[in-house]
């Protein structure tokens, strides 16, 4: 059976526009490609506007993830890293535009992503399809910008 436009789409997104054929670590050329995404929804006007466009990246991930997932018959393929994408658009979210933070949020999210502390491997046990793909990343990004802004409070 062919492919749908919808699958076509939804196939090039969840690879991240081609990042996620790189051959050696795909993970980090989609968290790579997730670095502009982030800035721009942090350049969004207003706190909601910003939210709603982390809202709908969410969805087209977890849709996107489902569909390429399903067409290759893997659970997480390791081709698929728009995880990675709105993982480190999160990381990103509402901080200071600069190289440092852009690296130290770099950084802290593939960790957070590679070693999976609690709770972020949990995220693969408690989701399934395509949030089970995208909620671990998400989790890796909300604690990369929680602890740069609690690293920042201390260091103050």
């Amino acid at each position: 059976m062919a492919e749908t436009p919808f699958q076509k789409v939804s196939r090039y997104l969840a690879v991240g526009f081609g990042a996620g054929y790189v051959p050696k670590a795909p993970g980090t050329a989609g968290a790579v490609v997730g670095i502009p995404v982030g800035l721009a929804i942090n350049q969004a006007s207003g706190l909601m506007v910003s939210l709603l466009l982390l809202l709908l990246l969410f969805v087209i991930s977890c849709v996107s993830s489902h569909v390429m997932a399903k067409s290759v018959g893997k659970k997480d393929p390791q081709v698929v890293v728009i995880d990675e994408i709105i993982g480190m658009a999160i990381a990103l979210w509402q901080l200071p535009c600069s190289m440092a933070v852009v690296l130290v949020q770099f950084m802290l999210f593939r960790l957070f992503d590679i070693y999976k502390p609690f709770p972020v491997k949990q995220m693969e046990d408690i989701f399934t399809g395509g949030a089970g793909i995208v909620m671990d990343d998400v989790m890796a990004g909300i604690m990369a910008n929680v602890l740069f802004r609690v690293g920042g409070l201390i260091l103050s």
